[in-house]
Parts: structure tokens; C-alpha cells; sequence
């Protein structure tokens, strides 16, 4: 389906699986870790084969993931995120970029 959206879900539970109560540092230094992730799938694409596209597409997927965490704990709920990235989209049109 081409209108289907699927919206990234924040993690509430750490790697043990319980209910995560992370520090905002914790939560910024997990987004360092995925951002790392995802540029060393893309540099590793600029020498490889085009099969790193899904890798690249997860990695991207967790970064975005471990943003929404951060978002969730400050506060910020989906509904507030889809108004974000409303004004966000507006903005880009507005400059020609989109």
C-alpha cells in the first residue's frame, strides 16, 4: 500500500528488557552509537557493492528509532512528532527543496 505509514516506536525497555529509566546522556550517547553505525555502513557502500543499501536503510532505522527514545522521554508523544515533521516538511517546500 502506498499511502501506508509506519511510524519508528520508541524503545521503553533497556537491553535487559526492563522498563528503561536512561539519563538523557545515556539516551544522546545511544543516538552517537547508531549515527556511527550508519555512517560506517555508508562509507563501507562507497567501496562496496550496492547490497549495503538495506544495512544502510536499518542503520538509519535505528538512529531514527534512538531519536524517538530520546523524543518519548523528554516528553515529546507522536502526536507532537507528526506536528514537527509537518512544519518541518512545510518549511523545506516552502525553500524549494522538497
Amino acid at each position: 500500500m502506498a499511502n501506508e505509514y509506519v511510524r519508528p516506536l520508541p524503545c521503553v525497555r533497556d537491553e535487559g528488557g526492563d522498563i528503561a529509566g536512561q539519563s538523557v546522556k545515556r539516551l544522546f550517547a545511544k543516538i552517537d552509537e547508531e549515527l556511527n553505525e550508519l555512517k560506517q555502513a555508508v562509507y563501507l557502500s562507497d567501496c562496496l557493492p550496492t547490497k549495503l543499501v538495506g544495512a544502510i536503510a536499518d542503520e538509519a532505522a535505528d538512529t531514527i528509532t534512538a531519536i524517538t527514545t530520546l523524543c518519548h522521554a523528554l516528553g515529546i508523544d507522536a502526536k507532537m512528532r507528526d506536528e514537527a515533521q509537518r512544519r518541518v516538511n512545510r518549511k523545506n517546500m516552502e525553500r524549494g527543496r522538497l
